[in-house]
């Protein structure tokens, strides 16, 4: 057990206010809307140790990019070491050694259907690359995406993701070919149950019912982009139903599925890709993040014959996509959970999280929903549990409730996420969230 948390003074403190100055004088005034008050000096693990010497507990593991925690050795070490035997190569231009088996190892892991790789230098640069493959691949130029669903923030990946209007503020009209249905997870899903004689979801009812017969012919769609687990988005996971139903709509359309993995994969939620759960295979899958460690960026396009391996002409990566550290810090990271059962402690931590924090919705009126999966948290605040309206300032001054005792968790629009790292010792665990129940106690008792 760790002393985090641990505070010396508040947050921000006296250096890290000067710092924030600073930012707020020489960067785009808008970064200052999506920085926390933290000015980290350095990361241990799953402590933040700020410039005014704070050590606070990371619930949020950088965006979930950080699944082992900071500074391990084991991914630092072959990063290093390739970094000086290669410095940084255009793996476009000259391959490397270490290329072939980080592929044939994410080959391995993956679905069946999913024979084929390509590079990327992050999730973004991922799922820009697959729209390329699904409209290549089948001629057509229209894609459906999700409404909750968050994809990056380029002008492609955001026109297609459509998480909060902002995101895709003044983008949306320069990026055509996306349709959007409402992500199909139940506490918000506009919906009622399936109708008889229908897919047996109602959400992939909607789409072929009411979508495919008043906006769009089946045969101008490239197939759907979707997340397993809808992250960033709140935590949300599609009804059994959905996913059968889904496979077999591209099926008949000649559709292609794309899941994107770049928040759900590499273990976050107890299996090494959240698709596994659903017992469909994909066509496309998007990787990202955590593929790196927390060491070095990478992404990663895994798809089938049909999707990646039938043409030669489309153009895809960056200069900076598999550089030959970002190769070796991967391989790293798969070789860690091949040495440690780091799934099964994974599942051990969400077993933590739902005694903890399930009680919540019998304890506290204004949490309207929590939902946990491996290590992926979610404590949705409404103002009414009848009408479900969002309260966005019960969450804010619940996260300032929580720095102010030293515990950091992810921002969302939707719910206050808590992404812990998947190694974290659960006695840990248990103690920080201890922290989370006692803020929300007395935020919800101010409010009341």
């Amino acid at each position: 057990m760790t002393d985090t948390p641990h505070l010396l003074s508040e947050i921000p403190g006296p250096r890290a206010r000067a710092i924030r100055e600073d930012i707020q004088r020489l960067f785009y005034p808008g970064l200052m809307e999506e920085l926390s008050p933290i000015v980290a000096e350095r990361k241990e693990d799953w402590t933040i140790v700020d410039v005014d010497g704070n050590r606070i507990a990371d619930l949020a593991s950088a965006s979930a990019s950080v699944p082992l925690g900071a500074g391990r050795q084991d991914i630092l070490g072959p990063a290093i070491e390739a970094l000086h035997r290669y410095g940084n190569e255009d793996c476009h231009a000259v391959a490397s050694t270490l290329m072939v088996p980080l592929a044939q190892r994410l080959i391995e892991l993956a679905p069946a259907s999913l024979t084929r790789v390509d590079l990327a230098l992050n999730g973004t640069e991922a799922v820009e690359t697959a729209l390329k493959f699904m409209r290549r691949a089948t001629g057509r130029p229209l894609v459906f995406g999700f409404y909750g669903g968050y994809h990056g923030e380029t002008t492609a990946a955001a026109s297609l993701g459509a998480e909060e209007n902002d995101i895709s503020r003044g983008m949306r009209a320069l990026s055509g070919g996306f349709l959007h249905a409402p992500y199909p997870h139940p506490y918000r899903s506009p919906f009622g149950p399936p109708r008889p004689g229908g897919s047996g979801d109602a959400t992939v009812d909607f789409i072929s019912d009411h979508m495919l017969f008043h906006a769009v012919m089946p045969d101008e769609v490239a197939g759907v982009v979707i997340e397993p687990l809808a992250g960033s988005g709140g935590v949300l996971e599609p009804p059994a139903t959905f996913w059968q139903a889904l496979r077999e709509l591209c099926d008949r359309h000649g559709w292609m599925l794309c899941v994107d993995e770049v928040k759900t994969g590499i273990g976050r939620t107890g299996s090494m890709f959240a698709i596994e759960r659903s017992g469909i295979e994909p066509d496309l899958m998007c990787l990202g993040k955590a593929l790196g460690g927390g060491v070095m960026p990478i992404g990663a396009l895994l798809g089938s014959e049909r999707a990646m391996g039938a043409f030669d002409d489309v153009c895809t990566g960056s200069t900076w996509s598999w550089l030959p550290a970002a190769c070796a810090a991967a391989l790293a990271v798969l070789d860690a959970f091949e040495r440690e059962d780091v799934l099964g402690h994974v599942r051990e931590l969400e077993a933590i999280q739902q005694r903890m924090l399930m009680p919540l919705l019998d304890s506290h009126r204004a949490v309207g929903d929590v939902r946990v999966r491996g290590c992926f948290s979610a404590i949705e605040l409404v103002r009414d549990r009848e009408t479900k309206e969002r309260d966005s300032e019960l969450q804010e001054a619940l996260s300032e409730a929580m720095l102010a005792r030293g515990v950091y968790a992810c921002p969302s629009t939707t719910s206050l996420n808590i992404q812990p790292s998947l190694t974290m010792a659960g006695e840990d665990l248990e103690r920080v969230l201890g922290l989370v129940l006692e803020a929300l106690d007395e935020v919800v008792a101010v409010a009341a």
